[in-house]
């Protein structure tokens, strides 16, 4: 089997994971509901997702050091199969919490393994175009769960669709185990893994980095999560909605191709990670304000397209950064550090909005993008000597 086959298989057991990551969208206003939830209680909710993730983001870094990227990829797959399953079984509001949880930690293990598995995968010079992809197909998974699901919500109620994309993700997961075996498991020399893990955690530059590119993880969790349950809240159809939020994580896979095409061949790229970053921001704050389908339609292409662009951005530079058995480490690192941002913006934005309104929530967001910027006057010159041009 060919590096590209390969690839292509990674890129779909991410997909897979993000329909298992998005699913929950559609199905909040059917869990609101039958459970008799507030608004907040939909934002912790979701963030109990978040906070498996952010918690895990370093353990899933640190078994990928020690027992390998491919095994700490194909083990995280399988429990975000498992506690997938689990969710659409739970019958109440902790049960259905805790299950969240376990399937965001279980997410946490699948993630940076599986771009450091990726490097095994490909030739480092597409290797850039190739996390452009991985980030892409998070967006077509995503976008599958969100207008594929909310359809199957609609006649199955919420619990089965939750059933089936852990047992399609299962499937795949059995797929991998048997077509990976010759695969190279990268771990580091043990000897050396506390000094190694000290030296990344102590990186100002990764610290850095992962801050000044957080507008994306913004994007991502707020879209992602709550886009659907705004719309409906401003009279939009739920089947308009759920198509639009659709059309922002499918546009994704676009922006991730391209954006990996165009960031892997430009002599700007510092210049380009700023820009992107602003633009981001910029875009999430004209949500507040504009209410047409026509401009909300053009939004979402947008901004689907900058945020998988500019996370790409941000996991290319840290390749660029990290030494080749700490890329997966690293990754997780730079990801545990969006994700404590990441988990308070859903609650940031109910709260906000039961408080004020809904143009105070998305200004919110577009500031939480914008104060980190100044910090790249800080990271330039170490930027610069990695970076190839």
């Amino acid at each position: 089997m060919n590096y590209g086959a390969r690839a292509g298989l990674v890129h779909a057991a991410r997909a897979l994971y993000a329909l298992n990551w998005m699913d929950m969208a559609p199905a909040l206003v059917y869990i609101k509901a039958y459970m008799h939830l507030t608004v907040v209680q939909l934002g912790t909710l979701v963030t109990a997702f978040y906070i498996g993730i952010a918690i895990f983001q370093v353990l899933g870094g640190y078994l990928s050091s020690y027992i390998g990227d491919k095994t700490t990829s194909l083990i995280g797959l399988l429990f975000v199969s498992v506690f997938a399953i689990i969710s659409g079984l739970s019958n109440n509001f902790t049960e259905l919490i805790i299950s969240r949880f376990l399937a965001g930690m279980s997410a946490a293990l699948f993630f940076s393994p599986a771009l450091s598995l990726l490097a095994s995968i490909v030739p480092e010079n597409k290797y850039a175009f190739h996390i452009g992809i991985y980030n892409g197909a998070f967006n077509v998974g995503g976008g599958i769960g969100i207008i594929g699901w909310a359809i199957l919500d609609q006649y199955m109620g919420y619990r089965i669709p939750f059933i089936i994309a852990g047992i399609a993700t299962m499937a795949l997961f059995a797929v991998l185990t048997i077509l990976f075996r010759d695969i190279k498991n990268v771990k580091t020399n043990k000897s050396d893994i506390f000094t190694s893990f000290k030296k990344v955690f102590s990186s100002r530059t990764i610290i850095l980095i992962a801050f000044i590119g957080i507008a994306a993880m913004v994007a991502e969790t707020i879209i992602g999560q709550f886009f659907v349950y705004y719309l409906e809240s401003i009279n939009y159809s739920a089947d308009l909605a759920g198509g639009i939020s659709a059309l922002y994580l499918i546009i994704g896979f676009f922006g991730g191709v391209v954006g990996g095409y165009h960031f892997s061949r430009t002599n700007h790229k510092i210049g380009t990670f700023m820009a992107i970053n602003i633009v981001l921001s910029l875009s999430l704050i004209a949500i507040g304000f504009l209410h047409s389908y026509i401009l909300i339609i053009i939004l979402a292409i947008a901004i689907g397209m900058i945020t998988v662009y500019g996370m790409s951005i941000t996991y290319t530079l840290v390749r660029y950064l990290a030494r080749r058995d700490l890329v997966s480490l690293t990754l997780s690192f730079v990801n545990t550090l969006q994700l404590l941002v990441a988990v308070t913006v859903p609650v940031v934005f109910t709260v906000l909005y039961s408080n004020y309104n809904y143009t105070v929530s998305w200004v919110a967001m577009g500031i939480i993008g914008l104060i980190f910027l100044p910090l790249i006057f800080l990271v330039r010159g170490n930027l610069i000597k990695a970076v190839p041009s």
